[in-house]
Formats: C-alpha cells, structure tokens, sequence
C-alpha cells in the first residue's frame, strides 16, 4: 500500500504540478478519474464528491453503493483510503498538511474540529442550499490557489469558514436526527449505569464507552454535549464521584480498596480526581458523613 509522507509525494503519482508543498485543492474532472488507489496519506484530506456511484472506504469502514450528487468526506493523517467509482469524479479534494497551520497562527488550528475524526458513515448529509455553500468556498479556494499571486492567507481564511460551516451543519444534522442520537445518548447513560456491574479493570472512559457503542469518541462527546450541555468527560467523572461517595458512605472499605473497586489502579488518581470534583479527599467526605450521622442521632 502506498504512503504519502508529504503533500509533494503526490506529485509523481498522480502526474499533478502543485503550488504549495503544505496544501493542494484539486477539482476531479480536472484529473479525469474514477478511483483513487488504497493509500495512507499523514496530511488531512477533505473530499466534496459529485457524480459518485461505487464505494468508499476510510480507516476499515465503507460507504457502499453510495448515489452522491455531493458529500462531505474527512480523511485523518494515518487513515487508509479508497474510492472506487463507476462514473468519473466531480468536485474537489483538498489536503492540507497540519505545519501550515504553524506559519498561520491566526487561523484555528484543524485538529481542534472534532468532526475531522467521524467515522465515514457518521459523514455530513448536506441539503441543496448546503452544498452550494461548500461548492462556493471550495471554488473560491481553488481559485484562489490557481491564481499567479495566490495568498495562502486567503486561501485558509476561507478553509477557515469552511470548517466552522462544517460545525454549523454538524449540529443541524443532530437535530435532524434526534431518534438517532437519543438512542446514542440513551445508551450512553445505560453504559454507565451498569458499568461497575461488570468486570471491570479502569475506570470508565469516552474511548472505552464509545468503544462499545461503536461511534468515535468525538462523535459521541459532541451528542452528549448537544443534549445534556456538559462534556462527556464530565458527566462520566460525576458518574465515578457519585459511585465513590455511595462506597464511602456505604461500605468500610478503605480509601485504597474503593479506588481499586472504582478501576483505579493507583489509589492517588483517584483520590486526586475526588479532590478535584467535590474540593475534599475521600477521606475528609467519609468523616464528614459520619460526622453527620453522629450528629443526627445526638440530635434524637
């Protein structure tokens, strides 16, 4: 399988002259294909396909039989991709290596957009006022890149807006799809509520949840955080917090034996994580809960 280091490196193989050695907008009918070869690539590709009817494949998960008259596709630095098709492609690709992002500090930084690690059937369905949208900025771009004194400023300037439309129709795609993502969330609550039940070696986690949920860990910290308001990763630290206080109040166990109990395997992460969420150790809740329970039987 062939491994692209450098934007250049493309160059060769797909008989192209690019402009910047950190980031290339390529229109299809320019380059006359109909499928691109398996290949790992370490820049970030994005994908605008129209007039496509075959499969394509990112990572291990494929989109069959796909109709497309124009989606969106991410592909992270490191993923295996292919594309085969039974028409010729239309509409653009764009790679861009994460250095360019070095030199231009004042745009955000594309690891940051947590939709770059989606999983390719969770890609953005786009309406038709949408995709004029993308269509508009991606031209844009690539025009501006084909210009004799092209600016790269520019060009991520509108990369930039892209990206935060990308976000924008995200979101109005979880409101579309509520049943779906109540599900999502539904089990993600379910998960936790059993977790202790099971036989467990860590902590709870968002990788390990999403895990066996089979979404990506963004994929479900963004539905968590569209229906709740809270991060994932906080509503599973709550969810350890109120496990160890029930144990604390419930049980003799020591402060040790309930961090491992809880999946810890060093009692001073777990001691520094209850800290952290309630400002006392676990040691100063459980006497200030039997100090309580004192008092009220005192009081009787």
């Amino acid at each position: 399988m062939k491994y692209f280091e450098k934007i250049q490196d493309l160059e060769e193989v797909e008989n192209l002259k690019l402009k910047h050695p950190l980031i290339s907008i390529l229109r299809y009918s320019d380059m006359k294909i109909k499928n691109i070869e398996p290949a790992i690539r370490s820049f970030y590709r994005i994908i605008f396909i129209k007039n496509f009817k075959g499969t394509l494949e990112i990572r291990n998960l494929s989109v069959n039989n796909v109709d497309s008259d124009g989606n969106l596709y991410i592909v992270l630095p490191g993923q295996r991709y292919l594309c085969k098709s039974i028409n010729p492609l239309e509409g653009y690709q764009i790679d861009i290596h994460q250095d360019i992002f070095k030199e231009y500090l004042t745009e955000k930084d594309i690891d940051t957009y947590n939709f770059f690690s989606y999983d390719v059937d969770k890609f953005l369905i786009l309406t038709k006022k949408e995709k004029k949208i993308i269509n508009f900025l991606i031209t844009q771009s690539w025009s501006e890149l084909n210009n004799d004194n092209f600016s790269i400023a520019i060009i991520l300037s509108y990369i930039s807006v892209l990206l935060h439309y990308f976000e924008r129709f995200y979101n109005r795609q979880f409101n579309r799809h509520k049943v779906m993502c109540n599900q999502i969330a539904s089990d993600f609550f379910l998960y936790l509520k059993t977790y202790y039940l099971k036989d467990i070696k860590e902590p709870p986690s968002l990788s390990v949840i999403s895990d066996n949920l089979n979404v990506t860990a963004n994929y479900l910290g963004d539905v968590i955080k569209y229906y709740t308001g809270k991060s994932a990763l906080s509503i599973i630290h709550d969810f350890i917090i109120n496990e160890a206080k029930f144990l604390l109040k419930t049980s003799n166990k020591s402060i040790s034996e309930i961090s491992y109990t809880l999946g810890f395997e060093y009692p001073t992460y777990f001691s520094r994580l209850f800290k952290k969420k309630t400002n006392i150790s676990p040691s100063e809740y459980r006497k200030s809960v039997r100090d309580f329970k004192r008092f009220k039987k005192n009081d009787t």
